[in-house]
């Protein structure tokens, strides 16, 4: 399934509260390369495991997508991720424990799309919000 700039965050988003990874996949071309501040993935395996562990962490997770600018190739977007951390988000070289609250996890989202598949997303986010209070310095 192709898509682009224009339809790529409600087809996203809606896969992703569907929890239907095969969807979300189909978007990004295979060697799709993801970073954000912990580092970088590259292809749909990585993104398949990311996905698995974020919608595993939060049985009940939430995403809205909402572009705000969209070009030939390129997608920004605000999102909003919530939901109830109630088991470990294990991601590459690090698990988080859950700290079993609602969180709601605000970031942006640079997306690069070639012959009508994301191949890039550049993602910016405060992962503090998965940290326990004590960890967020939060008495």
């Amino acid at each position: 399934m192709t898509t682009g700039p224009n339809d790529y965050a409600q087809r996203a988003a809606e896969a992703f509260n569907r929890r239907d990874v095969e969807s979300m996949l189909a978007l990004v071309c295979e060697d799709f390369i993801y970073l954000d501040s912990m580092g970088i993935q590259i292809g749909r395996q990585s993104m398949r495991k990311r996905e698995t562990a974020i919608l595993d962490a939060l049985p009940d997770a939430k995403v809205s997508l909402t572009p705000f600018m969209v070009a030939d190739d390129r997608l920004a977007l605000t999102a909003l991720l919530t939901g109830t951390f109630t088991a470990p988000l294990v991601l590459p070289g690090r698990v988080i424990a859950p700290h079993g609250r609602p969180i709601t996890l605000h970031y942006a989202a640079h997306f690069t799309f070639k012959d009508g598949l994301a191949i890039r997303e550049e993602a910016f986010f405060d992962s503090a919000v998965l940290m326990p209070l004590a960890e967020q310095g939060v008495s």
